[in-house]
């Protein structure tokens, strides 16, 4: 547990509330779940995100078994057992109590928003104020999941080609465009072939760059605009043969620190999601649906889908299941959704808004993950009303820099 004094959060709301963040289960100092080391990971992302052939669907499936185990000998299975969502909620509610709170005010984002519907569910009465910021809809299924946030990351790659067309800097670096340039990188890595990185020793020295961890890398800068600029200049770097920004941007994603190891995050990641959701078992059926999400989205479709292959191995199974949140008895609860963001896709946070018993939506309009540090606007909604427990009017909407 962390009691935080972040210039995140305007000072108006500091001087209401202590703010306190902790470590959900299996997560950084929370008896993490270990699985690789830093050269484990630089591998497996690395590995081809889209097999299609026999030699390199079996590759991914060993790569993925290989990944169970090492998880499965380094971290207790105890734990492995007990970090579920469905246990942290526990947690926050020992938080809560152990604070001398009566009810709980909370801000969460992302992930943290289903720890946050999981609480509100349990434990309705227990609640002042809830704040969902990127919300992930509870009612999705693992495959449903994956297939819709593949399509959030396929619009924000649009978007990102069509800032550049307008944007000086970028279309002096890429003067053909960002789309051509992109589909150029992403054929050529497809076909074999791989760029050269030269990273400080610590960061794994000289190495080469797939496209795997293009994609990866992709992905990352596309969490925010503000770093659009930065994926311009790795693409442009790329091609003139160099993946140097490429392996960083991937690495940085994937959780690396200054001291060239990587945090837990990847192997937690796996480890909660799936306990929380079944996925199915069988190669044939990641493969069928790979094929059907390229379809869809036909960049990160398959990569979407053959992602989850881990948890087809994971020696815990599955204890949750998907199903909507309701929270009968809770106060009002704040819902929102940005409409360009690609991790956790503007439909997720009306669903969320639909199936709470009391819940406004309030949106962000523009591109990037969660709208509290992207818009002024969202800020000021926000703070009010976890100070006052005021809501925005209904169907609020909010410009990114306002």
């Amino acid at each position: 547990m962390q009691f935080l004094e972040q210039t995140t959060f305007p000072t108006a709301l500091r001087r209401s509330f202590t703010l306190v963040s902790f470590d959900p289960r299996g997560v950084g100092a929370s008896d993490p779940v270990r699985c690789v080391d830093a050269a484990g990971i630089r591998r497996l992302v690395a590995l081809d995100p889209a097999p299609a052939t026999p030699s390199t669907i079996a590759g991914v499936a060993r790569a993925a078994r290989a990944f169970d185990a090492a998880c499965a000998a380094h971290t207790p299975r105890l734990l492995l057992e007990n970090v579920g969502s469905a246990a942290t909620v526990e947690d926050m509610d020992a938080l809560r109590a152990a604070l001398g709170e009566a009810r709980l005010d909370y801000l969460g984002f992302s992930y943290g928003t289903y720890l946050g519907e999981l609480y509100a569910e349990r434990y309705p009465t227990h609640v002042r104020a809830m704040v969902l910021d990127g919300a992930l809809d509870p009612a999705l299924s693992s495959t449903a999941s994956d297939l819709q946030q593949a399509v959030g990351f396929e619009s924000d790659l649009r978007d990102f080609f069509s800032w550049c067309a307008t944007t000086t800097t970028c279309t002096r670096e890429l003067p053909a465009g960002a789309r051509t340039a992109y589909g150029e990188l992403d054929a050529g890595l497809r076909a074999g072939r791989r760029l050269d990185a030269t990273l400080k020793a610590r960061y794994g020295g000289v190495q080469r760059v797939t496209l795997g961890v293009f994609e990866t890398a992709v992905a990352g800068a596309l969490y925010s605009d503000q770093t659009w600029p930065v994926l311009a200049q790795a693409m442009q770097q790329a091609l003139a043969g160099s993946g140097s920004i490429l392996a960083a941007i991937a690495y940085s994603y994937e959780g690396l620190m200054p001291n060239g190891q990587f945090s837990n995050q990847l192997a937690a990641n796996t480890a909660v999601n799936c306990l929380d959701r079944p996925s199915p078992t069988s190669l044939s059926t990641y493969e069928r649906l790979a094929a059907e999400m390229a379809r869809v989205a036909p960049d990160f479709g398959a990569s979407s889908a053959w992602g989850s292959l881990p948890c087809a191995y994971w020696p815990v199974p599955a204890e949750g299941t998907p199903a909507p949140i309701h929270a009968p008895g809770s106060p009002p609860i704040l819902v929102i959704g940005s409409t360009g963001d690609p991790a956790t896709p503007y439909v997720w946070a009306e669903a969320v808004a639909r199936e709470l018993d009391r819940a406004v939506l309030l949106t962000r309009t523009g591109p990037g993950h969660t709208g509290y540090l992207f818009s002024a606007c969202i800020q000021k909604w926000t703070n009010r009303y976890l100070t006052t427990l005021a809501m925005p009017p209904p169907a609020t909407r909010c410009a990114s820099s306002s």
